[in-house]
């Protein structure tokens, strides 16, 4: 596998093509999908971190959080990999990928919301070094309740 691991910095380096790859890989394979609309305006009033998985010059996984660079402080909004290339350590390297990336412009705190019966993405981050501070009932509807998880670095 040759993945690349590129972080998107601000609304002039998301080209069109990339937001429309997102909103792609985020429909198909993200229980709760952005708009296009949503993907296109990323980074319009918001401090975000997109950390992209390329292999062969297509989109295989992104990882995405909102900064508050004053609190140093970054939350877990999306995380997708494509199911093809699941169970092979990809999220795992995006996620730290995206953690190195912005622990070396200051940020220090990370929080998430997790469905407390995906069992795998827990795993997952806590492989990366999160913790569980709180369990939220039908957080996302429906009788969903999500894990609260933090990590410190």
């Amino acid at each position: 596998m040759s993945t690349i691991f590129k972080n998107i910095e601000g609304h002039d380096a998301l080209t069109s093509a990339m937001a429309f790859a997102l909103y792609e890989l985020d429909k198909k394979f993200f229980p709760t999908p952005w708009s296009i609309e949503s993907w296109s305006q990323l980074f319009h009033g918001h401090d975000r971190s997109l950390m992209v998985a390329l292999e062969h010059h297509e989109l295989i996984g992104f990882s995405l959080f909102d900064l508050s660079r004053a609190d140093s402080f970054a939350h877990l909004l999306k995380i997708v990999v494509h199911p093809e290339y699941r169970g092979k350590g990809l999220a795992r390297h995006l996620l730290e990928h995206d953690l190195v990336s912005l622990r070396t412009v200051g940020i220090h705190h990370f929080f998430l919301e997790v469905e407390d019966d995906n069992h795998a993405a827990q795993k997952l981050y806590q492989n990366c070094g999160f913790k569980v501070i709180h369990r939220k009932k039908d957080f996302y509807g429906n009788g969903r309740g999500a894990l609260i998880m933090t990590a410190d670095f």
